[in-house]
C-alpha cells in the first residue's frame, strides 16, 4: 500500500490574514488618536506661551512708561533748551500708553479665545435624593411636573394654613419651601435628553416653564432653567387645587407627555361645593372626577403631609400602580433646604 501523502501548505492561513488586518487597523487607530492628542496639547502650549509673552510685554511697557513719567517730572520745564526734551518724552509716554492698551486688548482676546466653552446649567444633585427619586417613572422624551400651589401646601393642617395666609407669611412656610425644593431635586435627577414642562396647579393650571404654547424646556439649558427658577421663587400658594383641570391641561398639550409627576399633599379641593363645606367624601368625588381623564402614561406622585386626608395615600397608590408609576411619601428631612 502506498503511504498517504501528508498535506503541506506554505501559504498563510485565513485566520493569519484576519489577525494581521485587525492589527493594522488597531495600530492605525492608536496612531491617529495619539496625533489628535498631541495636536491639542501643542495648541494649548502655544496659547499659554502667547499669553505669557503678552503679559511680559505689558509689564515691560508699563515699566518704561513709569520711568519716562519719573524722568519728565525730574526735568525743569522752564528753560527753553529743555522744552524739546519734555515734548519728546511726553510723546513717547503717549505712545507707550497706547501700546499698553493694545497689548491688554490682545491679551483679553487671547483669554476669551482659549476659555473653555460654557457648560450647560445643571442643578446640584444631592446624594440623599437617590433613595427617593430612583423609582420615579419619569420617561423620556417629555415629562410633566404638576406642582400643587393651593393654600394647603403652606402647612400640615387647614387651620395653620389659614393663619399663614392671613398673616401673609406664606413665602417662609417650611412645607412650601420643601415643595419648591422637591421640584429642583427632581429636575436635577432627570437625565439629559428629556424635555420637561412644569405647571403650577391651583384652581387654575398655569405653565411655569417655557411658554403657554410650548411649556417644555431642556433642564440643562441655562437660559430656560434660570427663567423657570425665577418664576418658581415668585410663586405663591393659595386657593384650592383642581386636579381635573390639571390633568386636562396635560392631555391638551400639543406634544403628548410621556410621564407625569404630581407634587402635592393630598386629594383635590376644587371646585368647592356651593355650601362651602368640603368633606373628605367630597374630595374623593373630586379625585374620581379627575380620573375621567384617560392617563396613558405613568402617573407618579410625591405627597407631603396634610392631616384630615387619610384616604389620599391609598388612592394615589392605586392610581400610580395602575399606570406603572410610583407614589412617594418623603421623610420630614427631605429635601434639605
Amino acid at each position: 500500500m502506498h503511504k498517504r501523502r501528508e498535506a503541506q501548505s506554505s501559504a498563510l492561513s485565513f485566520m493569519d490574514c484576519i489577525c494581521c488586518g485587525f492589527g493594522a487597523v488597531l495600530l492605525l487607530f492608536i496612531l491617529t488618536a495619539k496625533a489628535q492628542i498631541t495636536d491639542s496639547q501643542e495648541k494649548a502650549v502655544q496659547s499659554v506661551n502667547a499669553a505669557e509673552t503678552l503679559e511680559a510685554a505689558i509689564r515691560e511697557t508699563k515699566a518704561k512708561k513709569l520711568a519716562l513719567t519719573e524722568e519728565i517730572e525730574a526735568l525743569d520745564p522752564q528753560p527753553d533748551t529743555k522744552a524739546t526734551s519734555v515734548a519728546a518724552l511726553a510723546a513717547e509716554q503717549e505712545r507707550l500708553a497706547k501700546a499698553v492698551e493694545d497689548q491688554a486688548k490682545a491679551l483679553a482676546a487671547l483669554e476669551n479665545k482659549t476659555e473653555p466653552a460654557e457648560q450647560p446649567a445643571a442643578l446640584d444633585r444631592p446624594s440623599a435624593d437617590k433613595s427617593y427619586l430612583s423609582g420615579l417613572r419619569l420617561r423620556a422624551p417629555r415629562a410633566v411636573i404638576l406642582l400643587e400651589s393651593s393654600g394647603s401646601m403652606l402647612a400640615e393642617d387647614a387651620k395653620t394654613a389659614v393663619q399663614i395666609i392671613q398673616q401673609g407669611t406664606g413665602a417662609k412656610s417650611k412645607k412650601w419651601l420643601r415643595s419648591k425644593a422637591a421640584v429642583r431635586a427632581v429636575l436635577a435627577a432627570i437625565p439629559k435628553g428629556t424635555q420637561v414642562a412644569i405647571f403650577a396647579m391651583a384652581e387654575e393650571t398655569e405653565a411655569l416653564s417655557g411658554s403657554t404654547e410650548n411649556p417644555y424646556i431642556d433642564p440643562y439649558d441655562n437660559k430656560a432653567l434660570l427663567s423657570f427658577l425665577d418664576r418658581l421663587d415668585q410663586l405663591e400658594a393659595s386657593g384650592g387645587a383642581d386636579l381635573s383641570k390639571g390633568l386636562q391641561t396635560v392631555s391638551q398639550l400639543k406634544q403628548r407627555a410621556s410621564s407625569l409627576l404630581l407634587i402635592g399633599d393630598g386629594l383635590p379641593t376644587a371646585p368647592a361645593p356651593r355650601s362651602g363645606n368640603l368633606t373628605e367624601a367630597d374630595r374623593v368625588k373630586l379625585f374620581n372626577r379627575a380620573m375621567a381623564n384617560r392617563l396613558n402614561y405613568p402617573f407618579n406622585a410625591i405627597l407631603f403631609p396634610f392631616s384630615g386626608d387619610p384616604s389620599a395615600a391609598g388612592l394615589f397608590w392605586q392610581l400610580s400602580g395602575r399606570t406603572k408609576g410610583i407614589t412617594l411619601i418623603p421623610d420630614n428631612d427631605w429635601p434639605s433646604l
